[in-house]
């Protein structure tokens, strides 16, 4: 199955970073995802830990509805995910 594409919004010190409001990536899970943001914005490349998961760093929120931090969660083909800092301030 072809991963299918999702809008990646940034929020506070993720969007600082990002250096833009939003990117729009091809992935089916959250690895995929956090892959293919860190590939479009290079300034995040700590969106992963060392071990391949989410780093302590920053919250992913599908819809604004539920946090995630499964790398192997699928994402919602056409769904909107939210990154933002969770460091204080972030």
């Amino acid at each position: 199955m072809a991963p299918g594409p999702v809008t990646v919004e940034f929020l506070g010190m993720a969007r600082h970073r990002a250096g833009r409001p939003e990117v729009r990536v091809r992935a089916r899970s959250v690895a995929e995802l956090l892959r293919a943001v860190m590939a479009e914005c290079p300034r995040l490349d700590g969106l992963l830990s060392n071990t391949g998961a989410l780093s302590r760093h920053y919250l992913i929120s599908f819809d604004g509805e539920r946090f995630v931090d499964d790398p192997a969660e699928a994402v919602p083909v056409g769904g909107r995910v939210l990154i933002l800092g969770a460091d204080p301030g972030g």
